[in-house]
């Protein structure tokens, strides 16, 4: 052992011995289960030592103890090996080094939480005010089948999953919450085109101790509801959900062929790649990825493939190669295959002209984001029955939406902070009214900006108490998906009525004359009582402002910084 591994393990005992002289009993929770102790954990150089082989049981493992080592078979079959006379341990043969030797005291096997739980497969959290460890599984498996009779999403964990099941407000949108569990760098998101089941994806919904817990959630996106069925198998480790699969989806025999005519990867950022399937015609593709070896596949079927070298070797951190050749499940069918070092999160798009494979983790970090709080000085905007005004209701939630983007990672730009114009106008002046609104978009280019939301809050001058809810308005093509993900995820935060997302026929000069991807968020309606309640809340603000924060989030995630020219350089 090396003089410095020795030193470390012998200031650990010393700590150990003093933590040890502690009172009273601490407590595991395990995949959701509580396991009582006998005795006080150890802590050590920021580590927990606890009684790990009683968590073996509510994990499905199994133990085997020899003198010098601790064998755990898990219940996925994986084995760790973890050495009594060394600080280290192996799991499925891959050594890993161990903070300190296993410890004994009252007759109790005490082991390193962290280290010991991850090579479990269990994410270790422990609560030094309440002396709770808890050891959530990680899912590592995220899969959409598309099978001869029905579409089959798989979720698959290193522990027995607990869930429950709803569906969310706006367009139909069915969710799976996974309790107690963590999720790891997996792929994260489906999409498929012309199917009434749209995609799917997993995300880590809340961490300890947030309540209620660890919950992963699975949201799958439908246009509209059908019958579908949830089951468990594998000790409760897989969970499949299932859909019929519609009979519009199968293709008939004269179809004319989709041709398969170019084949390429870029690596885009540190953090994103691409790989691009030119097509002529209009792809209909399945999709879905492999543990062992890793990688992403997708099928196209009926297709030609018209490429010269269908296999491209690639020097990537991430990727390995792009192979396009038959199908070995769907006769008739070209897979693309995309071979990985790593698994990886990757999101599919079919449209026509190309298949894109979007690979990596677009996160918020680095987006840079001009929110438009509108109104403001002389122009106070809607008026609420209470007095309260649109232009202190816009700049409230702009202001959250600033302060969540910052907290992402993100750079929040916002083009007034108080309750000033963007310029000076004169109310009544419609030109200069038309320059001030012009400055706001000039400020998105000025600022490097990549997209422009615009807060605001409706009103309805006949009737007014007959319209309520929620609407977000694009103008240019380039902006129709980021208005489109910002309204379902400020309807599903918010909980007011989905007034869906529109094209704007008017010369909005915040919508048409900003460079960058623009929309226009109408939070709820001032002019109707229930919702200008809700408006003058700050709780509500705050769930809008998060429904905002949360669109733009998918908006990045699916590529939405990828530019034309991103994609025409891959396809040369």
């Amino acid at each position: 052992m090396k003089f410095a591994a020795i030193a470390r393990v012998t200031a650990s005992a010393a700590v150990m011995l003093l933590c040890a002289s502690g009172v009273g009993a601490d407590t595991m929770v395990v995949a959701g289960r509580r396991v009582e102790s006998r005795l006080r954990f150890v802590t050590a150089d920021n580590e927990v030592f606890a009684p790990l082989l009683t968590a073996l049981a509510p994990l499905g493992a199994r133990l085997q103890l020899t003198p010098d080592s601790i064998k755990v078979t898990t219940s996925g079959e994986h084995e760790v090996l973890i050495s009594r006379t060394r600080p280290e341990a192996t799991r499925d043969g891959a050594l890993r080094e161990l903070p300190g030797l296993p410890q004994v005291r009252d007759g109790t096997l005490l082991l390193p939480a962290k280290a010991v739980g991850s090579l479990l497969g269990c994410a270790v959290r422990w609560d030094e005010s309440t002396r709770i460890l808890y050891l959530h599984p990680w899912v590592r498996k995220f899969s959409l089948e598309t099978l001869p009779d029905r579409y089959r999403l798989t979720v698959g964990a290193e522990g027995p999953i607990t869930y429950r099941t709803g569906q969310l407000d706006g367009p139909p949108r069915l969710y799976l919450d996974l309790l107690n569990l963590d999720v790891a760098d997996i792929p994260s998101q489906f999409q498929l085109e012309g199917s009434y089941l749209r995609g799917a994806r997993i995300s880590q919904k809340t961490l300890w101790p947030a309540p209620p817990g660890d919950v992963v959630r699975v949201v799958v996106e439908l246009s509209e509801w059908r019958p579908y069925r949830v089951k468990s198998s594998e000790g409760r480790r897989t969970l499949e959900l299932e859909f019929p699969l519609p009979e519009a989806e199968e293709l008939p025999p004269d179809a004319p062929p989709v041709v398969l005519s170019g084949l390429s990867f870029r690596r885009l950022s540190p953090r994103l790649a691409l790989a691009a399937l030119a097509v002529f015609g209009t792809p209909h593709c399945t999709s879905g990825s492999t543990a062992d070896p890793p990688s992403i596949w997708v099928d196209l079927p009926n297709a030609e493939n018209q490429i010269e070298q269908p296999e491209v070797q690639v020097s990537d951190k991430l990727v390995s190669q792009l192979t396009l050749g038959p199908s070995p499940e769907q006769p008739g069918a070209q897979r693309l295959t995309i071979g990985l070092h790593r698994p990886s999160a990757h999101a599919v798009s079919a449209v026509r002209g190309e298949v894109r494979v979007l690979l990596g983790r677009c996160e918020l970090a680095g987006v840079r984001v001009m929110v438009d709080p509108g109104h403001g000085g002389p122009d106070p905007g809607a008026i609420g029955r209470s007095g309260l005004t649109e232009k202190e209701v816009n700049l409230e939630i702009a202001t959250r939406v600033s302060r969540m983007l910052e907290e992402a990672g993100a750079s929040a730009l916002l083009t007034r902070r108080d309750d000033t114009a963007v310029i000076p106008w004169t109310l009544g002046n419609r030109e200069e009214h038309r320059q001030e609104l012009q400055a706001r978009s000039d400020l998105a280019g000025d600022g490097g900006a990549d997209l422009f939301v615009s807060i605001h809050a409706n009103a309805r001058a006949s009737n007014p108490q007959s319209v309520r809810g929620t609407e977000t308005y694009y103008r240019k093509e380039d902006s129709r998906r980021l208005a489109e993900v910002i309204q379902e995820e400020l309807v599903a935060a918010a909980g007011l009525p989905d007034g869906g997302t529109k094209y704007h026929p008017e010369p909005i000069i915040v919508l048409y004359r900003t460079t960058v991807p623009a929309v226009l968020v109408e939070v709820a309606y001032l002019s109707n009582r229930e919702d200008e309640q809700k408006l003058a809340d700050a709780g509500f603000r705050e769930q809008a402002a998060r429904g905002v924060v949360n669109g733009i989030r998918r908006w990045v995630e699916e590529g939405g910084l990828l530019s034309k020219e991103d994609i025409q350089d891959v396809l040369r």
